[in-house]
């Protein structure tokens, strides 16, 4: 499995740029995570991996800028777009030196997970960061379900470097979280579609977030539809189908 950061060094620009040009298209993916974490204000919350700090961001939005949030990023150049109102530090995701034992109040991580084949490592780390009763929120693609063979399959096949992500047994989280010396767990499958405000809207977007560069239009349209399902809603939005496995837990 390649490291993460050779991944998003390498594909980390042409990611943000998606997320910059249809900053709401994955607000349903990023509102049910914020939902499980229930982010408050004076608190200081970890990002872990932040990208570009798309979660970040919503998690500030959510406290109306009330919280402090720090953004780990393995990747200096996946980072660089962070906005500079949360806090960036660039360290392995199991390894945060910079940070003091008991230091945060809550971590959040979306759709990062599956770019580590041991997770355990992580979710230690994570409880050496957290406070007693701290909160983490966690979400990722479950393995077997029609995203995660879109990724592992398509965007495998036409993206440099290809995609092999090591994704969720269902239970998994509970069970590592658990080991991890965490309590309270819960863990569900959620639908959280994508929306845009066309097809070929949808197509770029996604085209520029899996830098997908050997497969033009027509056929990313087909995959997303064939594979994931895509229509559209009554007030003529389009839809992508995405689905992810998401839980919270609490530090003992």
């Amino acid at each position: 499995m390649q490291d993460y950061s050779a991944i998003f060094n390498a594909r980390g620009q042409s990611y943000n740029e998606a997320m910059a040009q249809c900053p709401a298209a994955r607000e349903t993916e990023r509102q049910c995570l914020i939902d499980y974490l229930k982010p408050r204000a004076g608190e200081c919350i970890a990002d872990i991996p932040a990208g570009g700090g798309y979660l970040a961001d919503g998690l500030h939005d959510r406290t109306d800028g009330q919280c402090q949030v720090i953004c780990i990023e393995p990747s200096a150049l996946f980072g660089a777009d962070i906005d500079p109102v949360h806090t960036f530090i660039c360290a392995p995701a199991d390894d945060i030196k910079a940070l003091a034992p008991a230091s945060l109040d809550a971590i959040a991580s979306l759709a990062g997970l599956h770019h580590f084949s041991d997770r355990q490592p992580l979710y230690r780390e994570w409880a050496r960061l957290l406070k007693p009763g701290g909160r983490v929120a966690l979400a990722d693609v479950e393995i077997n379900t029609p995203t995660a063979a879109f990724l592992n399959g398509f965007v495998d096949t036409h993206t440099p470097g290809g995609h092999r992500g090591v994704f969720l047994e269902p239970g998994e989280l509970t069970e590592q979280l658990a080991a991890a010396g965490f309590g309270d767990i819960r863990e569900q499958y959620h639908r959280v579609d994508w929306r845009f405000s066309d097809r070929p809207t949808m197509v770029a977007f996604c085209g520029r977030l899996f830098s997908i560069n050997s497969a033009g239009a027509a056929t990313i349209e087909a995959a997303l539809k064939e594979q994931l399902g895509t229509g559209e809603t009554p007030t003529n939005d389009y839809l992508l189908r995405w689905e992810l496995r998401y839980a919270s837990a609490v530090r003992l």
